[in-house]
Parts: structure tokens; sequence; C-alpha cells
């Protein structure tokens, strides 16, 4: 167990003193949040890290035993461990196979409770999980990133009443062809789906003498989800880029100046002056001035 995990009622400790004094307790947290040492008291562990416990048991057991510590040095060397965790109870809700509320152990993640309820739907996300703490999402998980390159920088721990929420997924494409990983595969929201490029390397008898060794196929959408035997296949060395979505925005107008509500409004066929003017709250009358 590291250092930053946080102690919570049910976890049960083990602390083991050797040298001077020779002595081992099982201590399990309270509901309370407490451990009671005999000879040494009672200790409020709940919401202390391992570390911070570490740091804590250093002065509390000095006061009981004298020289204590983790050093060749000292007279009493002690060590703490977790020998059993406690329960969180979180939720797993939307597009999973089987939602519902589970109980997963204090050490477990987003991907704990995504594997209990069974992953993602077929209708299910796997691109943006998100896990919901007290009203706020505090994470978003790419299931991806942890199964295609072991990323789990963002599969964070779980704490009770926490939620996982699975919603339904985005745009698809099927990747087919001699590729490490064919499959139906979900874009991320700002793909665009129009056409990817792909980057080819030419076989040997095909190149230049000019050095003309690389290619550039764009690949329409049709041709990626083709069900016909017209789908698009993949060679080795290929580089596939999916592009973002432009930022270009169509159909707007804006209208600025001195009229009630200022700003961009989107254009229709037929539109006249007059009814952006109107769209707008319309114009301001002038201000008298005073002398």
């Amino acid at each position: 167990m590291d250092e930053h995990y946080r102690l919570g009622p049910g976890d049960v400790l083990v602390l083991t003193l050797t040298g001077d004094v020779e002595l081992a307790h099982s201590l399990e947290v309270t509901r309370e949040g407490f451990v009671v040492i005999p000879q040494v008291g009672q200790l409020h562990v709940a919401n202390l890290t391992l570390g911070q416990l570490d740091a804590l048991l250093a002065t509390r057991l000095s006061r009981a035993f004298g020289s204590v510590g983790k050093g060749p040095g000292t007279g009493t060397r002690y060590s703490v461990s977790v020998s059993r965790l406690h329960l969180n109870q979180v939720f797993v809700v939307g597009e999973a196979t089987m939602p519902g509320s589970y109980q997963v152990s204090s050490a477990g993640t987003a991907l704990s409770a995504l594997y209990a309820a069974g992953g993602p739907s077929s209708n299910g996300s796997m691109r943006r999980v998100e896990v919901r703490r007290a009203g706020r999402t505090v994470d978003v998980l790419d299931v991806y990133d942890y199964l295609l390159r072991g990323d789990a920088s963002h599969d964070v721990r779980l704490k009770t009443g926490d939620i996982v929420f699975v919603p339904v997924h985005g745009p698809r494409v099927r990747v087919v062809g001699e590729v490490a990983r064919p499959g139906t595969y979900e874009l991320r929201a700002e793909a665009a789906q129009r056409r990817v490029m792909v980057e080819r390397i030419l076989p040997p008898g095909q190149r230049a003498p000019e050095g003309r060794d690389r290619v550039v196929i764009d690949v329409s959408a049709d041709r990626l989800v083709a069900l016909d035997g017209g789908a698009f296949r993949a060679e080795a060395g290929d580089v596939v880029r999916v592009f973002p979505v432009t930022d270009a925005v169509r159909d707007r107008i804006a209208v600025t100046g001195s009229v009630w509500a200022p700003g961009p409004q989107g254009f229709k066929p037929g539109m006249r002056l007059s009814d952006a003017l109107r769209n707008a709250g319309g114009v301001r009358p002038p201000v008298a001035s005073s002398r």
C-alpha cells in the first residue's frame, strides 16, 4: 500500500515494534476514526494518509517507549501496514452493462467500479467515463488510454458516495485490414468525420527515382465504414490521421453598436436587416444630453 493511501473506518492496521520493546498489535479503525494502542492511547487516524500516520506514530511511540524510529541506531524500531482495507459504496450509472450500487475496496478506482459493472454497454462511451463527487465532475477517464497505452493517470481512486457515469457513445468508425487492432472505435468528440488522411510508404517498385517514396491518401468516411468489401485496407507502416473539426462557424452574423442586445446571432436565408435588428432587441434611443 502506498504512502498516499487514506485511512478510514473499517481499515485494520498491524503495528510491530522490535528491539528494546517487542510488541505486535492489530488495530481496527473504529466508526469514529480512532485506533487504540496499548500503552500509547487513542489516536485519531481517519482521513490521514499512511505517510501522515507514520509521522504521528513516531511522535506518540517515542513518548511511551523512549528512543523509537526506523534506523539501526534506535532502541525500538517500528513498522505499520494495512492488513485489511475498508469498503466504499459507489454507484455506476448511465450506459453500463449492469448499472447499480457496488462495494469496492478503498484502494479501488474508476476502472475497478466499471469492471464490477461489466464495463460500458454496447450503447456506452469508452471515451468519457466521468467520476462525480459531491455534485461535480472530478475527473474524466478515456478507457482507450488505459487499454491501448496503459495510461491510468485519470483512473482516480474512489471514495464512498462517488458516481461513475457512463454516457452514450459518440461517433464511431470501423478500422479493418492488416492492422494490429481491427475493430470499431469511438472518435473523440472534436474529431472530424468527413475523412481521414493516410500517409503511406510506397513499396520499392513504386518509388520514383527522384525520391518520391511517400504518398498521402484521402479516405472518405463511407470507405471507413463500408460493409460491402469496399472498405479501405491499411498497410504496414501507414500513419492514419484524424482531423479536428474546423473552428469556422457558418450561418452567423453579428449586430453591434447601439442596440439592446448586441452580439452574434444565427443567419437564415431571406433574413432582412430588420429581422436582425429585432433579434437584437431593437435600436436604442439616443441619450439626451443635459446642459
